[in-house]
């Protein structure tokens, strides 16, 4: 298994640098929705400047760490009858996801990385002051969230098999998330009828659960319904792959191609 996913992760590296100029401006075009909201909300309470700054400079690291995009590939190879060449390969197509998914957040780590740092050194919010306990946390938690999200975009990619446009229902399930995972606002700002439905809901888990700990706007209890939402979450849907994906295969058809 291990020999396989260092012969995909070699293969998904090549093929990675082959478009890294639409990568570039795919990552950087995620940036701008953060930055936008954020001067707005530091237009409204301008005296919370440095804790916007944190929270969405923060947002956009953790976004780009837990991201998912296979749903929008599955669903163009399934309608063009292609994804057939992924099903008789000898490995499972989720590894080939899972392995691209690797290669892609170690370059955004590389980049974003460096470049929180060059910030910090001119905005002193950014410094931060987390305990290697505290990191633990939010490298947990941000394992977690994303394992959560692409779950969701490959499960939305298996029900390709039975819908024609799927991209369309996910990009309904995204525009929920933007307003009830963090990406809009903090939670603390959020209406607490708002609070309390995000608990049963992934969307928290994903990326506002990982920024309550990134930021410091979390207690114990916070930590034990987000840690304990976050693998619920992760389990339930890992096997719901697992049974849609079989059922899926019975069903396939592709549409064109």
């Amino acid at each position: 298994m291990l020999a396989k996913y260092r012969a995909i992760l070699r293969m998904k590296y090549v093929e990675m640098f082959s478009y890294q100029l639409s990568t570039m401006v795919w990552m950087f075009g995620t940036m701008v929705q953060p930055l936008i909201t954020m001067m707005v909300w530091m237009n409204i309470y301008p005296d919370q400047g440095d804790a916007f700054i944190l929270y969405f400079i923060s947002l956009i690291m953790v976004e780009r760490l837990t991201s998912a995009w296979d749903v929008w590939e599955m669903d163009r190879q399934i309608r063009e009858g292609t994804f057939s060449y992924q099903i008789v390969r000898p490995f499972h197509p989720v590894h080939w996801a899972i392995a691209e998914n690797i290669v892609y957040k170690v370059l955004f780590l590389v980049i974003l990385v460096p470049c929180w740092i060059v910030l910090s050194i001119f905005l002193p919010s950014l410094q931060l002051q987390l305990s290697a306990g505290q990191w633990g946390l939010f490298l947990a938690a941000l394992l977690l969230g994303a394992i959560i999200r692409f779950s969701v975009s490959f499960l939305f990619g298996i029900l390709g098999f039975w819908m024609t446009k799927v991209t369309a229902l996910y990009a309904m399930f995204e525009t929920v998330s933007l307003f009830i995972s963090g990406r809009i606002a903090p939670f603390s700002l959020l209406p607490p009828v708002v609070k309390q439905i995000s608990i049963f809901l992934p969307y928290r888990y994903m990326i506002g659960f990982p920024l309550e700990i990134l930021t410091g706007a979390y207690d114990t209890h916070t930590l034990i319904v987000g840690f304990t939402g976050s693998f619920i979450w992760a389990v339930i849907l890992i096997g719901s792959i697992g049974w849609l994906w079989k059922a899926g295969l019975k069903k396939n058809q592709a549409v064109g191609g």
